[in-house]
């Protein structure tokens, strides 16, 4: 019999006995103490149920990072579980990184530790056999992550796209398996492993495949936010992660190599990358209203336009040892972010990519500063 059936049944207890006091001769104080306790046993066995109902499906990955450090992501959609990590006849407890905003928990063993394909943990005074997984190290590398559902008619232009300004590395969280009615997406199916094989066996792209809901009750939008934060804990020798969309492009206006780029902004401003955990560009919304063709990378040619959006839609590189948890637009905790002047560097976002309703409105603006990106591709 678990906790919360205890502490219930004990409270109807209390509550059959207040009841039959009121036949017998207890004072008023007693059946208010009576009343009390019962209400506080119902009160508490309310209390337990998240940790009791907590499931190891909500473990979206353990994977051992390149700090050798053991992380656990989850979303937030219960009390966090006390977990333990068993070895040596001992066991070490992970440190909680809780995101303020409520969707994602982040559990890093402090002790660091040699991988182990297989381990055990105790979670909730439960051991578990776990598999733990490893990624490559990017040390030092400007690389960029971002989580799709059914985009393989885009994705290739935005991969080689930022190849050609720089980015080295990109991890691909595949969530086309999970239909929760979140995405309107025109593509109905995916396969990823092969749209992206070339890229995948240079080395070129991490494919994850993260078969969990996009939202989730309690949580919200935490299929984003644990994938943002696990690229942030898994790779956090790399020296920027970009985490952007893929139908949101970088457009530096002085420059076409994003590390000159950083470099140059870091040096003219006097930035103290160690007091920072991000860089934060501004977003600029590109429209499609007259229909026109946006396959291949013909939407590139599409200058339509909005002003620059100045609050809310923002993007970020981030530092990642600077940065304890991400929330899609920002750092909820961590070192404070870098707001980049627009006039140097955006993100054109188009989008009307793969999408019906949306990015089909009218404007008088037009932007063609991409254009100068776009000479380094190799249009085929």
């Amino acid at each position: 019999m678990n906790t919360k059936k205890i502490l219930t049944i004990t409270a109807l207890v209390v509550l059959t006995i207040l009841l039959a006091s009121f036949t017998t001769n207890v004072s008023t104080s007693v059946k208010t103490l009576i009343l009390v306790i019962s209400l506080i046993l119902l009160s508490v066995s309310q209390l337990i149920p998240k940790l009791e109902k907590f499931n190891t499906k909500y473990i979206y990955d353990i994977f051992h990072n390149d700090e050798n450090k053991l992380i656990i992501v989850i979303p937030a959609e219960f009390d966090p579980p006390n977990i333990e990590y068993i070895h040596s006849n001992s066991n070490s407890k992970f440190k909680l990184h809780s995101c303020p905003d409520n969707h994602t928990f982040i559990y890093e063993l402090l002790l660091e530790t040699e991988y182990n394909e297989k381990i055990q943990l105790l979670i909730n005074n439960k051991i578990f056999n776990v598999k733990v997984s490893k990624y490559p190290e990017f040390k030092n590398e400007v690389i960029m992550s971002t989580i799709v559902y059914n985009e393989d008619n885009y994705i290739r232009q935005w991969i080689h796209f930022h190849l050609n300004i720089g980015v080295t590395r990109f991890i691909i969280y595949d969530n086309s398996k999970i239909n929760d009615h979140t995405y309107t997406s025109v593509e109905k199916s995916s396969n990823l492993k092969k749209v992206l094989s070339d890229f995948i066996e240079k080395g070129i792209v991490v494919l994850i495949e993260w078969d969990y809901p996009y939202r989730l009750p309690t949580s919200g939008i935490s299929g984003q936010t644990t994938q943002q934060n696990h690229s942030i804990y898994a790779f956090r020798n790399s020296k920027y992660i970009g985490l952007f969309d893929i139908d949101e492009y970088i457009n530096m206006q002085n420059n076409t190599n994003i590390t000159d780029f950083f470099d140059s902004l870091i040096k003219n401003n006097k930035i103290n990358t160690n007091k920072i955990g991000s860089f934060r560009l501004l977003n600029k919304f590109f429209t499609n209203p007259d229909n026109l063709p946006v396959n291949g990378y013909d939407f590139l040619s599409i200058y339509n336009c909005k002003e620059m959006t100045t609050t809310g839609c923002e993007k970020n590189f981030v530092i990642p040892k600077n940065v304890e948890t991400f929330c899609v637009h920002m750092i909820s905790k961590g070192k404070k972010m870098y707001n980049v002047d627009s006039k140097l560097v955006y993100f054109n976002h188009y989008q009307f990519l793969n999408k019906l309703k949306r990015g089909r409105d009218s404007s008088n603006l037009q932007d063609k500063t991409i254009l100068k990106h776009c000479k380094f591709l190799n249009l085929k």
